[in-house]
């Protein structure tokens, strides 16, 4: 019975326990993401006369970690901790499910060309994704605010590998707003 824990005593969590060799690395062991803030947003010509509104995200770099990526409008300092609130300029999230990093050989996760458009074979598993966020209320608050807006995207890594970057987690090309009427 020497390994029996007193039930009155709390577990030691003062250090996370050391992953063993191929287990997934959970954010807790790494320091926080960097969010991502985009620079000013023209929101010139855009009408609020719309019925849905959205954020659209190309060329999503997949190969890293899994993570929410919570999206606010105009909130800048917004972080891990802000509210998922229409206040806190709360838009909604993205979720990416992560490939954990390149276990192959030099090339073998490079995305070669871009298929053929009657090629029924699967594209290459890292070509880049693309997420569409239906952002309608806070789009429409950003409009009232102004004639631009700012998107941040804070990180909330959920898991990957000891090949992945956890600093450098958000990576796309670019954000575009659709309205549709």
């Amino acid at each position: 019975m020497a390994n029996k824990k007193s039930p009155n005593k709390p577990a030691d969590t003062t250090q996370p326990p050391a992953p063993q060799e191929g287990a997934p690395v959970t954010y807790s062991q790494h320091k926080p993401a960097k969010k991502y803030v985009s620079g000013q947003i023209s929101l010139q010509g855009v009408s609020s006369k719309f019925k849905r509104a959205d954020l659209v995200f190309d060329c999503i770099d997949h190969s890293g970690v899994s993570y929410e990526g919570r999206v606010y409008i105009n909130n800048t300092a917004a972080d891990a901790v802000t509210p998922k609130s229409a206040e806190s300029g709360y838009a909604g999230s993205f979720h990416i499910f992560g490939h954990g990093g390149c276990f192959g050989d030099v090339g073998h996760c490079e995305v070669r060309g871009t298929p053929r458009r009657y090629d029924p074979r699967p594209s290459h598993q890292l070509t880049p994704a693309k997420k569409i966020l239906i952002a309608t209320e806070a789009i429409r608050k950003a409009i009232s605010q102004g004639k631009e807006m700012t998107v941040t995207v804070v990180p909330i890594v959920r898991a990957g590998t000891p090949l992945c970057d956890y600093e450098n987690v958000v990576k796309f090309e670019r954000i575009s707003v659709f309205t549709y009427r």
